[in-house]
């Protein structure tokens, strides 16, 4: 979502981060730059405005003129800015009630029915007992999708009975507190447009049944139009967050910086990508860190203990103790590795590293699935044991699997060279490596003593 932005502001920050000495006219010209790079991420103008102002103001304060690295005080100066138009401090959900009832509205077709799923997934990750319900007085496939949707992550389906949606919401509720929930997730009618009608509805809704959290679902691919339709529902509702959805499409991001500054409805998760498990909270500090190009160590962290199986990661550690690391554990670890988002959602995650939009743009799954499908074409024995992988056994395996012998030959040759690295992990300097990987990704003490992944907290 912020990738266009993230390019402009990240050369912006880098011209000046190590500058001995910035003038007013670099810093004129710095925030120049950061202006044209806002409008074109379709930032709204009163909000470039103040956060431009906002800038200069700190900026050419006392703070900078006594720094000895005068460049990383601006860094930090922006850093602290964005953050705060993005929210401040990310905040969780309030789930003090029980059952806390999260309200789920917006616009049709901005995704809200998915998101509830994604939502639901997410809390009964976290331990959470949750009941999902539709209100949608008016269309009931909706309703139909929920339940389904609501098979799919494993939660009870609580139908509401009643002619208007708040009586519907008032007997789920009922439901829910019978069941012993501990969160309800209400999802509400859409309109193309906000409308008078949509409004009474659920203004009605949130009276009968007192949500402890309201939150707009907005696609982030309206651009700014976001800002209207939020300051609208706003108003009426008095949101307490907002869940922005298709932010893994080719948007410029804008609707985030406009929308939590103008409404001050932070926003709380963010949809990035159509699975499942693509939904992830928002924190406004490691976002404004992404964007200033500087990584977000924690963020890669969390998903790497998001996307690993544990008892599989000790399985692993145990095979590259004995050296006995085979094919068949290669593809599983690709297969983690598309869990946690792929290769490029990772790189840009770590701090210092920035790679050509056209490199980045390699990293993505088709190697991955190829070499998966080069393996699961093989015999047991053959993943076992590569040597035995003849040129008429190329042949089948390239033929089963939709690819070239020349992608297996490659696929082989690296499997070699990652063999030999786990046979050099087995001693001393094995264990040194992993220290070291692990002070790089700010683990304390170094790797846990079960395997190469840090556990659940």
């Amino acid at each position: 979502m912020f990738d266009n932005l993230t390019d402009s502001i990240g050369n912006i920050s880098e011209k000046i981060r190590g500058s001995a000495r910035v003038t007013e006219e670099d810093l004129n010209t710095t925030l120049r730059d950061m202006r044209m790079a806002l409008l074109e991420a379709d930032v709204a103008l009163p909000v470039v405005k103040h956060l431009i102002d906002d800038i200069r103001e700190r900026a050419l304060g006392a703070e900078v003129a006594k720094s000895l690295n005068p460049g990383q005080v601006i860094i930090k100066i922006v850093h602290d800015a964005l953050a705060e138009i993005l929210g401040g401090k990310r905040t969780e959900l309030n789930t003090s009630k029980i059952p806390s009832v999260i309200m789920l509205c917006g616009l049709q077709g901005a995704g809200k029915t998915t998101t509830a799923g994604k939502l639901a997934k997410l809390l009964t990750s976290q331990g959470k007992k949750v009941a999902m319900t539709s209100v949608d007085a008016t269309r009931p496939a909706a309703r139909e999708q929920l339940e389904i949707l609501a098979g799919q992550v494993d939660v009870p389906y609580l139908h509401g009975e009643g002619t208007t949606p708040a009586d519907m919401a008032v007997s789920a509720l009922r439901l829910a507190q019978l069941n012993g929930s501990h969160i309800l997730i209400l999802d509400t009618a859409g309109r193309q447009v906000v409308d008078s009608d949509l409004m009474d509805e659920i203004f009605a809704v949130s009276v009968r049944v007192q949500p402890t959290e309201q939150l707009l679902v907005l696609d982030s691919m309206v651009g700014q139009t976001a800002l209207p339709i939020a300051t609208q529902f706003h108003e009426r509702l008095q949101l307490t967050g907002c869940i922005l959805t298709k932010t893994d499409a080719d948007v410029r991001g804008g609707a985030a910086l406009s929308v939590a500054h103008a409404t001050k409805v932070p926003v709380r998760f963010v949809g990035t990508g159509e699975k499942i498990e693509a939904f992830e909270a928002f924190d406004p500090q490691r976002m404004a860190g992404r964007i200033l190009g500087q990584g977000d160590i924690v963020g890669l962290v969390e998903k790497v203990q998001a996307g690993v199986d544990q008892k599989q990661a000790e399985k692993l550690a145990e095979k590259v103790k004995k050296g006995s690391f085979d094919l068949m554990d290669f593809a599983e670890q690709i297969d983690q590795m598309k869990k946690m988002g792929g290769m490029a959602s990772m790189m840009k995650m770590l701090p210092g590293v920035k790679l050509p939009a056209d490199a980045m743009e390699q990293m993505d799954d088709k190697p991955m699935r190829r070499m998966q499908a080069i393996i699961y074409s093989m015999t047991p024995k053959e993943r076992v044991r590569p040597a035995l992988i003849n040129g008429s056994r190329k042949k089948r395996i390239a033929a089963g699997s939709g690819t070239t012998i020349q992608d297996i030959n490659k696929l082989l040759k690296q499997f070699t060279q990652m063999q030999k690295m786990m046979k050099k992990m087995k001693g001393g300097r094995g264990k040194q490596m992993m220290r070291s990987l692990a002070g790089r990704l700010g683990i304390p003490g170094g790797m846990p003593p079960g395997g190469m992944i840090p556990p659940k907290q």
